[in-house]
C-alpha cells in the first residue's frame, strides 16, 4: 500500500472504533459503508484528505480524515455523547497504521446538524493525523 493512501489510516482507526465495548455499547457499529436500515445510532468514517509533508528526509503525509456519527432516538445529546468517547479515543491515541508510522492524531473540529428528513441528527468530527513512512 502506497505511503499516501487513505485506507491504511481509515483501517487503522476502523479496527480501534470497533475493538472498543464502551463505543459498541452507546454505537450499534461502525462502518466504512452502512447498509441500508443499519440500526441507529452508528459511525460511519467519512471523508479524507491527505497533504504530503514530506523533507529531504522523511516521507510523510499530513491526513484529514471524518467521522460522522447519526442518531434518531436521542437526538443532540446522543451524538455528543457519542463524539466525546470517539474524541476520548482518538484525540492523541497511539495507532498501528499498516505500512507507515502515526506522528500523532489529534482531535480537529466538530459539528451536529439536523438532517434534512427532520429527525436524523448528523455528528461530523474530523481528526488531523501526521504519518511518515516506514523504513
Amino acid at each position: 500500500m502506497s505511503n499516501f493512501s487513505h485506507y491504511t489510516l481509515q483501517q487503522a482507526i476502523y479496527q480501534y472504533l470497533n475493538a472498543d465495548s464502551i463505543l459498541l455499547g452507546m454505537a450499534a457499529a461502525v462502518y466504512d459503508r452502512p447498509v441500508q436500515g443499519s440500526a441507529f445510532p452508528y459511525i460511519t468514517i467519512g471523508e479524507a484528505a491527505i497533504t504530503d509533508w514530506s523533507t529531504k528526509t522523511t516521507t510523510g503525509t499530513e491526513q484529514i480524515l471524518s467521522l460522522h456519527i447519526w442518531s434518531r432516538n436521542g437526538g443532540r445529546k446522543e451524538c455528543a455523547t457519542i463524539m466525546e468517547r470517539v474524541y476520548a479515543l482518538l484525540h492523541q491515541a497511539s495507532l498501528s497504521v499498516t505500512g507507515q508510522t502515526l506522528v500523532q492524531i489529534r482531535f480537529f473540529s466538530s459539528e451536529i446538524r439536523l438532517s434534512d428528513d427532520g429527525c436524523t441528527y448528523q455528528g461530523m468530527m474530523r481528526f488531523r493525523a501526521l504519518l511518515e513512512a516506514s523504513s
